[in-house]
């Protein structure tokens, strides 16, 4: 295993090259010999800011004391009409959209994001970015100023990024967890075929001017690394692992590998069945529930909670076809799973939505959803709804958690394809200002929902602190 701490200081200029995009004139650009994001572990991982800009300008949509907003990605693929990859900000109370992003088509047009983060603090919005075929821009993370919706860094892990999500670790610090596909992409055009796995896995600090303070390699793996979630003591990740190219991701079997983020190891692996995918925890961190995409099933895990103890399967159970995120209800009552289809034929996929009993191990009940393609599930920081993104159909659903039923459709309006989602409760501070938290992501509740659930109270969007 290798784990890079941040070094302090570190100078990287010179093997660092730098550009300027075009963009609104405010903006500059960092150059390479003032070089001080570069850590150990970005140097190590081949992480790169590309560029540093003011993203500067008017707001992109209004704010105030008592909202709540929904940001999603908007991408290229999947039969979208949108040719830009973008991020789109929806009132999650009125369940309209208010903004759309508009940025530069060198590294927006023709681009796939499957995934979309915001910072803790909501100053930030993460949109990851596949290059399009040929494109002379390596494939990177558009670091966008949460309010204006503009470029404030342009950050290329070398590949493929995939997933962006909060997590608060055991000391009380908020980072961003950062996924690259990993797996080798046999199916993209020469001269890059066939393309390198990722970069694994890499940890943000939003304070600190996004830079890398941690990450494992496919090789620290031994595998092909997938999603990774963190348990609610904020001290183990839990990452699974695949097989090494898509074609086998569903025949044969995988594991998940639990990591302990105070030192970087894997401490357990865990044998799953065949394609191993999305993790999800009760809150008192007993139980873990986790999607095995090839068998269209789920399994619960029961979580060591002695010295000495291990990780075990107890239980598992069957849901519609290629399952793929999952979310637990706030009360712990109930898993929710995507029955996307992952791996099936179009023939076999389905638009439902599985409800688990999480106490008695089994299906309650099934929900027709419309929603074409369901890719991540995420719960609303107050526990009524719970927010599916649809790839295909190119909207999010809102499911009712008391009545089990659509309670309303957002469609994008560029008809991108949506993949996850963060909410985000604004609030006035002591100081008067307006401030943001991220409430809740495809990782789960976080900052005062979160605190909310822990306590066992509702949890509402509130004007003032």
């Amino acid at each position: 295993m290798r784990a890079w701490p941040i070094a302090a200081g570190v100078l990287f200029g010179a093997a660092l090259i730098v550009w300027h995009v075009g963009g609104d004139g405010a903006a500059s650009v960092g150059r390479a010999q003032e070089d001080t994001w570069t850590t150990d572990t970005a140097r190590q991982q081949g992480i790169r800011l590309v560029e540093s800009r003011a993203p500067g300008g008017a707001p992109a949509y209004p704010i105030a004391p008592g909202d709540l907003l929904f940001f999603t990605n908007s991408g290229t693929s999947y039969g979208a009409r949108n040719r830009r990859n973008s991020v789109v900000v929806i009132d999650a109370k009125g369940k309209k959209p208010i903004a759309v992003s508009d940025l530069e088509p060198e590294w927006t047009e023709g681009w796939i994001s499957h995934g979309i983060g915001v910072s803790p603090d909501a100053r930030y919005v993460y949109l990851p970015g596949q290059a399009a075929p040929m494109s002379k821009r390596p494939s990177s993370i558009l670091v966008l100023d949460a309010r204006t919706l503009r470029i404030a860094q342009i950050i290329a892990t070398g590949e493929r990024p995939h997933h962006l999500k909060v997590y608060e670790d055991w000391m009380g610090r908020r980072r961003v967890l950062g996924e690259d596909f990993n797996w080798i992409n046999f199916g993209v055009p020469p001269p890059r075929q066939p393309s390198p796995p990722g970069k694994g896995f890499y940890v943000l600090d939003p304070s600190d001017n996004n830079k890398v303070v941690a990450g494992m390699t496919p090789g620290d793996f031994r595998g092909n690394p997938y999603a990774g979630f963190t348990a609610p003591d904020g001290r183990y990740l839990y990452v699974s692992v695949t097989g090494p190219i898509p074609a086998l991701r569903d025949q044969m079997k995988g594991w998940l590998a639990k990591v302990d983020m105070q030192s970087w190891t894997i401490v357990q692996f865990i044998p799953m069945e065949r394609y191993p995918l999305w993790t999800t925890f009760t809150e008192d961190g007993r139980y873990a529930w986790i999607t095995q995409s090839g068998d269209s099933k789920v399994l619960k895990l029961e979580r060591a909670r002695e010295p000495g103890q291990m990780d075990r399967v107890i239980a598992e159970v069957g849901t519609g076809p290629g399952p793929y995120a999952l979310a637990m209800t706030v009360d712990d009552r109930e898993v929710w799973v995507a029955d996307k289809g992952e791996g099936v034929a179009p023939a076999q996929r389905r638009t439902t939505v599985t409800v688990i009993d999480a106490g008695a191990n089994r299906i309650t009940r099934t929900i027709e959803t419309g929603c074409v393609i369901n890719d991540h599930i995420i719960p609303a920081p107050d526990g009524r709804e719970m927010w599916i993104t649809c790839n295909g159909s190119h909207e999010v659903v809102v499911l009712d958690r008391g009545t089990y039923q659509v309670k309303a459709r957002v469609p994008m309006p560029n008809q991108g394809d949506s993949h996850g989602g963060s909410f985000v409760a604004y609030t006035r501070g002591a100081g008067g200002a307006i401030v943001g938290e991220v409430v809740a992501d495809q990782n789960g509740l976080h900052g005062s929902a979160r605190v909310a659930r822990r306590e066992g109270r509702p949890w509402t969007a509130r004007a003032s602190r």
